[in-house]
């Protein structure tokens, strides 16, 4: 038997063996005023502290009012029965047909009602094709080092994630091909923080985190498709994204260019467009109480976020360069009417130089990364709508953590001189502002770096 086979003839002989053992019978209580009796076979997972964070969010939601809902994964049958109690369309799967069976027995007893089908996340077909307004999955998150046979081979053979490109790519990847999520649809894991390295089309935020005594961390995350619903527009070429979106209203509205003939960055200077270059504006707020310095800074964390490559630096408050050499600006503006302000947050990004434009002092991003315009355009609608956009149902932002990771980048670059002094240890207030000693500095042509 190969050392690292998940599972083997000798492991179902075990999962026999344990089959013979007891099952228990418990009562699951998520929260004060709701308790379930379960039965839990000897090899199916039982609900535990992972189970109880997953189903307090499902709580948080509100009644399911005959709203679709699909567990991936559902063990016993705890948050599905919990689902069911709540009004919502239960559908269920699990790859463990022992699972299967206690769930279906689980919900029959407590007296409700769901579809629940063998199968999951894998080379075979998904086992339903409806499209859900909430899915959920508490992933796989044990490495395969460290597993440990508590449940029987099969469950455990369940609880390890060996997929080379992680168990959450793939059902992200599964729900899109699948075309599994309706409309305003959202999705809730439960994994290993940062085990979820590609997310694809959608944005992401943490929710809640849940910290183990032996000091394992895992997080309940919540994705979405990035500002759905809002106008998404694409020209080949323009006066300038800015302007044209500082004449449109909706958050979330967008428009992107592969060429501005009156692009500007800070203080009315002309963005020089090279050819295939990248343009897109997006309006990031509209109301009353608006923050134009950190949602600047979140754009460059947007860019930083989509190329994830070491060679970038930013500086602040407005570009990231490659070295010396400036590959991309932030440029946020504002238009106020009626006593309210509309934002508009412009990003532009050099994609290739060609020989004509081997002159300008700028970079480009095709010195480090293949890619192009469409690309780029998706992930950062999707980076900046995990790192800004605001709904009921989606996790609160987390702005303080924003600045904690701007300001790491920043220190990568250097360290900012003052009018002669020279500040070794900086810091960035929560408008955005850099923090010198007891100075507060908000433009950055004051500064050299260093």
């Amino acid at each position: 038997m190969d050392e690292r086979e998940v599972f083997s003839p000798l492991h179902a002989q075990r999962e026999i063996e344990f089959l013979k053992s007891t099952s228990n019978t418990i009562v699951w209580s998520p929260q004060n005023g709701i308790a379930f009796q379960l039965l839990i076979p000897s090899t199916v997972y039982p609900p535990r502290e992972d189970t109880d964070l997953l189903a307090k969010r499902i709580i948080s939601f509100g009644p399911g009012r005959g709203r679709k809902f699909l567990e991936i994964g559902c063990g016993s049958g705890a948050v599905s029965i919990l689902a069911a109690s709540m009004g919502w369309k239960v559908s269920s799967c699990d790859i463990n047909p022992y699972a299967v069976a206690a769930a279906k027995g689980n919900m029959s007893e407590n007296r409700f009602e769901a579809e629940i089908k063998e199968g999951g996340v894998g080379p075979d077909n998904f086992p339903f094709n409806a499209k859900y307004d909430l899915i959920v999955w508490n992933l796989p998150y044990i490495p395969y080092s460290e597993i440990k046979e508590v449940l029987g081979p099969m469950e455990e053979a369940s609880l390890i994630d060996t997929d080379t490109l992680g168990l959450g790519h793939r059902m992200l990847r599964s729900i899109i091909s699948n075309q599994l999520l309706a409309t305003n649809g959202r999705i809730l894991t439960i994994s290993r923080k940062g085990s979820i390295k590609k997310t694809l089309i959608f944005a992401h935020r943490i929710w809640d985190e849940l910290e183990f005594d032996d000091g394992e961390k895992l997080v309940l995350t919540c994705f979405w498709r990035p500002y759905e619903g809002a106008e998404n527009s694409f020209v080949e070429s323009t006066t300038s994204t800015n302007d044209v979106l500082l004449e449109k209203t909706g958050i979330g509205t967008h428009i992107s260019s592969k060429f501005q003939t009156a692009g500007r960055g800070r203080r009315d200077r002309k963005w020089e467009s090279i050819e295939d270059s990248y343009a897109g504006s997006w309006i990031v707020a509209e109301g009353k109480q608006i923050n134009p310095g950190h949602l600047q800074l979140s754009g460059a964390m947007a860019v930083l976020n989509v190329f994830r490559n070491e060679q970038l630096l930013l500086k602040w408050p407005n570009d990231v360069l490659i070295g010396k050499r400036k590959l991309c600006g932030i440029l946020v503006e504002g238009k106020s009417s009626n006593k309210s302000t509309k934002v508009v947050l412009g990003i532009g990004i050099n994609l290739k130089k060609n020989d004509a434009d081997l002159k300008l002092d700028y970079s480009s991003i095709d010195e480090i990364i293949e890619t192009n315009h469409l690309e780029v355009d998706m992930a950062l609608n999707r980076e900046l709508s995990s790192l800004l956009e605001e709904l009921p149902d989606i996790p609160p932002l987390r702005d303080s953590e924003v600045r904690m990771e701007i300001l790491d980048k920043m220190q990568r670059f250097g360290t900012p001189v003052y009018n002669g002094t020279h500040y070794k240890s900086f810091g960035l207030n929560d408008r955005g502002e850099l923090i010198l000693g007891d100075l507060t500095i908000n433009d950055g042509e004051e500064l050299e770096w260093v």
